[in-house]
């Protein structure tokens, strides 16, 4: 176990304890942890985590800038702290003004993976070893729970700065879990209401969307990885923010008119059921396009917006008609629709002659425009 000492000095905002002190690069990794999203992991489990995977993008790209500003001008500054969490840790301001940390009880670190990890990649990759010494300001924030730390990260990462939505949807819904409908802002609802669903829809084993969803803890699988298996071409076709933007309408539809009260379970439970019924009538009536989901968009960013609409305009009629949202019985109805059963319709092709009639709309206009076509081929 490795300890170190360094100077602090306490600040407080609002009634909450900060210990603002500096740190070694070269002590980062010894003494911060980055605790993670998993997919796999319940929302309450109690190693579930909230940050996103490092993207290498952007770690080589810190890496690269640190390179070029110390050869250019010889002087690197970094002046945006790093911020950490003392949960579950014994930190005590000393009489001196001095902090003890231990490496045995890792500090969660809430914002700053990514310049973490490129001064990593700097010194292990290229070589820059003169980082290792390199100080970054720290700021530690005490008297903080999983819970509130997520929404720290929620607010610096989804106000203050752009971060992947499906992630910021995903705390959301931690947050809803773990403390109640409550904590979450009632028009932030919905979010967690298909945050919920998405994550159900990619794990339901044997469903339509199995693995089908690039969750925010994942990347679409590499080449590497498809040349060795080549099902997983056709895995991960769509991106979870994309998805559950798209369910957006069909999941104010079902809170307006039929679960409105209920809690935000009972929400996520009919949709999922509704959704799912729906998908696996279309799959019943298009095999193709899911079995080979990488040479169609029915899958993919046209299919999943124009397809969730098509969804909620059937759902209405089926309503009115007094028909139950079903797979048999939407099976039933979406079988009028020749373009849906169509795997060339759906076609990505290699160009013009043999591209589908679908891949031709490339905008949230466009899939609005092939959500009527379709809609208009359905009803004869």
């Amino acid at each position: 176990m490795r300890t170190i000492t360094l100077p602090a000095v306490e600040a407080k905002q609002d009634g909450t304890r900060q210990l603002v002190t500096r740190m070694r690069v070269g002590d980062l990794e010894d003494f911060t942890r980055v605790d993670k999203f998993v997919s796999t992991k319940s929302f309450t489990d109690a190693d579930q985590g909230y940050q996103r995977p490092e993207e290498l993008s952007r770690v080589k790209k810190f890496a690269n800038w640190l390179k070029r500003e110390g050869e250019n001008s010889g002087k690197v500054r970094m002046p945006t702290a790093i911020l950490l969490s003392g949960r579950g840790s014994d930190i005590v301001l000393s009489r001196e003004g001095t902090i003890t940390l231990k490496s045995s009880n890792k500090l969660p670190l809430v914002d700053g993976q990514h310049r973490k990890r490129g001064f990593e990649y700097a010194i292990g990759e290229k070589g820059l070893t003169q980082f290792a010494d390199y100080e970054v300001p720290v700021v530690i924030m005490l008297d903080m729970d999983l819970v509130a730390e997520m929404r720290q990260f929620s607010i610096v990462n989804g106000t203050q700065k752009s971060v992947r939505t499906d992630l910021v949807n995903m705390i959301l819904t931690q947050l809803a879990e773990r403390e109640g409908a409550g904590a979450v802002r009632e028009g932030e609802h919905w979010k967690v209401v298909v945050s919920q669903v998405v994550k159900h829809l990619n794990n339901d084993g044997g469903g339509p969307w199995q693995d089908g969803i690039v969750m925010p803890d994942q990347g679409a699988y590499s080449k590497v990885e498809q040349q060795e298996n080549e099902d997983l071409r056709h895995r991960r076709t769509a991106r979870a923010t994309s998805f559950m933007q798209a369910l957006k309408p069909i999941e104010a539809y079902l809170a307006e008119h039929f679960t409105g009260e209920d809690s935000l379970g009972v929400r996520s439970d009919k949709l999922f059921e509704v959704v799912n019924a729906f998908w696996r009538a279309v799959r019943d009536l298009n095999p193709e396009c899911f079995e080979k989901a990488d040479e169609y968009v029915m899958l993919k960013t046209p299919g999943i917006f124009a397809l969730h609409r098509l969804c909620f305009r059937v759902m209405k009629d089926m309503y009115v008609g007094m028909r139950k949202w079903t797979e048999d019985e939407f099976r039933e109805v979406l079988g009028n629709c020749e373009a849906l059963s169509n795997p060339a319709f759906w076609a990505v092709g290699n160009d013009e002659s043999d591209r589908g009639e679908a891949a031709k709309y490339g905008s949230m206009k466009g899939f609005s425009e092939l959500a009527d076509l379709l809609y208009e081929d359905l009803r004869g």
